[in-house]
């Protein structure tokens, strides 16, 4: 794997081409350990060096380092007819970190870190494709305390400008695309503002393609007009609208953030399950709102759809969604697209956890805090790349292992897992099952293929095998 995951970051600009050389060994190195240290992934203390080196060095800079995996990026999307980018934010905490120069405060000014608003790119079917963009916002202190006049500033100095931001960066990848490529930008309740519903009419008339955004109502707006009948709140407008159908899903139990109520959150555990959603849908123009300065903002029409869980289980919450849209919904089928889309969006939340949990970010060990942001830059491609194995052996079980895997991490693994040093090369399916296996995934009959988790401990154990494999029978 550490071969594959190089070539994410050849041609990184970096101006030296000796610090080109040294960010493939460091890639290849914390790719083949991604819940080690940094010490403990790089071995030797001349490798330990070099790599701190490069974390301090101010010519790789993360827009360098991230640039050859969005350039790839770009590249696997042309292929796909249509392109889901999914924004969130995460908090890395590094509060432990005391001596680390250049943290910000969180939730209060007694914990620190910063925050990573990332952008990743699936397929419609779900193939994880890389992360577009992954911005770091690091709060000021004294910003931080004073931060109870954020509703006078404009949008460019507010935090939620991210999901502007993060949008218009879709854009640009639509742009980049061969003709007829559909893309859409999907964020949750945090995205509802009224700058990004304006935006997709600023790209178009700015000429070129412009990505449709999918967003999750967060609040209770005002509208223009509802069907010639005067003035009314969103919510209610849709719970009045007529039923269109019902849509079907799986759901699993990690999916546990939901609303009980307009305006209330709970984070109840939930129960996996099928469910089953009544939609509603109609077209809205909500009332523009004010902004600093008294300037007229313009109204923008979109498609509301309201989709609520029936008959939930005892002691569960329903699913109930109010999702708003550019992408015309003129049908039953084009509401159920939406609510499937909408689905891909829990993509990036797999994303946040295999980068925090199976990379352990929050562990890392550096004294700046540029240094821990370069060093960011490099798990989050990793952590990409775990998903992409994880989804290739579950939807491509037939490739050959050896087009993914190197021979000598495919070989040592079934020498050990199947006691046959001579066992010939398996399908991409067995061998992720081995993988699996390795990282404590029984593999039972009813188990399921492994998840992202077991991938990425068996991956772990793998490099060990394959490092010892060279040294006996040489590289």
């Amino acid at each position: 794997m550490s071969e594959n995951i190089a070539d994410e970051f050849k041609g990184a600009d970096l101006k030296d081409g000796r610090l080109q050389e040294r960010l493939l060994k460091v890639v290849s190195a914390l790719a083949d350990a991604p819940a080690a240290s940094i010490s403990a992934a790089c071995g030797g203390w001349a490798e330990i060096v070099g790599a701190l080196r490069l974390l301090h060095c101010d010519k790789a800079t993360p827009e360098s380092l991230l640039g050859p995996h969005r350039e790839a990026v770009t590249r696997r999307c042309a292929d796909h007819a249509c392109l889901i980018v999914s924004q969130d934010t995460t908090e890395l905490d590094f509060t432990h970190m005391e001596a680390t120069e250049g943290l910000g405060p969180l939730n209060s000014e007694q914990r620190r870190g910063f925050f990573m608003h990332s952008l990743h790119v699936g397929s419609e079917q779900g193939l994880p494709l890389g992360i577009l963009d992954a911005a770091i916002n690091i709060r000021d202190d004294e910003h931080f305390r004073i931060n109870s006049k954020r509703k006078k500033r404009p949008i460019e100095e507010k935090e939620s400008y991210r999901w502007l931001a993060g949008y218009r960066k879709t854009c640009e990848l639509a742009r980049a695309l061969p003709e007829g490529r559909e893309v859409f930008s999907v964020s949750d309740r945090e995205g509802d503002i009224h700058e990004v519903f304006e935006a997709r009419r600023e790209a178009a008339a700015a000429g070129g393609a412009a990505a449709h955004w999918l967003i999750r109502a967060n609040q209770d707006r005002a509208l223009v007009e509802v069907e010639g009948a005067g003035p009314a709140r969103l919510f209610a407008a849709l719970e009045a609208a007529p039923v269109l159908g019902h849509v079907e899903f799986e759901i699993s139990a990690k999916m546990s953030r939901v609303t009980k109520k307009k305006g209330s959150r709970v984070s109840n555990p939930r129960t996996a399950r099928r469910v089953r959603q009544t939609l509603r849908m109609m077209k809205i123009t909500p009332r523009p709102p004010q902004r600093p300065g008294g300037g007229k903002v313009a109204p923008v029409t979109f498609w509301a759809i309201l989709a609520e869980e029936e008959n939930p289980p005892e002691g569960q919450d329903p699913l109930r969604w109010l999702l708003l849209t550019s992408k015309p919904v003129e049908s039953f089928e084009d509401a159920c697209r939406m609510v499937r889309i909408y689905l891909r969006r829990w993509d990036i939340e797999v994303f946040h956890r295999v980068l925090k949990t199976g990379c352990r970010v929050e562990r890392i060990q550096l004294k700046q805090a540029d240094a821990l942001i370069r060093a960011l830059m490099i798990y989050v491609v990793i952590a990409w790349r775990i998903l992409y194995l994880t989804h290739l052996g579950r939807r491509c079980p037939e490739l050959p292992c050896g087009s993914v895997f190197a021979e000598a991490e495919w070989k040592s693994a079934c020498a050990v897992v199947k006691r046959d040093p001579q066992a010939g090369e398996p399908t991409l399916g067995e061998f992720i099952g081995i993988v699996g296996k390795l990282g404590g995934h029984p593999g039972r009959k009813g188990d399921g293929p492994p998840g992202p988790q077991r991938i990425w401990v068996g991956m772990g154990r793998i490099s060990d095998f394959a490092l010892a494999w060279e040294t006996i029978h040489g590289r």
